[in-house]
């Protein structure tokens, strides 16, 4: 056997043995083994926002276990994308607004009397 094959059969084995079963199918995740696109979670920006300040005051706890802030910083990074994509979107809709596109149209009367 020569030691290419070698390599590749110790490279086909899960090297996550040591981790409990939802780590270990991160870590192949992480590497593209069996990666599956998650569905995206429902959330108001008001939930996000305060979510992502929870994460944070958690994550400067020094006594926070590795795995734990990883998985915080993991939601935290998507919280994060997800409210700044919401705001840039909104921030386009403020300035079509602005520019008095899409306005509720209104007809002003005299008053009765």
């Amino acid at each position: 056997m020569s030691d290419a094959s070698t390599v590749s059969e110790t490279t086909d084995v899960p090297q996550a043995t040591m981790f409990e079963a939802g780590a270990e199918a991160e870590v192949r995740a992480a590497r593209g083994v069996g990666k599956q696109e998650r569905s995206p979670e429902s959330i108001t920006f008001e939930q996000g926002y305060e979510e992502l300040k929870a994460i944070v005051a958690r994550l400067d706890d020094p006594d926070l276990p590795i795995h734990e802030m990883f998985e915080g910083f993991r939601r935290g990074k998507g919280l994060e994308q997800a409210l700044r994509s919401y705001l840039q979107e909104r921030e386009g809709e403020l300035a079509e607004l602005e520019a008095g596109n899409d306005l509720v149209e209104f007809e002003i009367v005299a008053p009765s009397g």
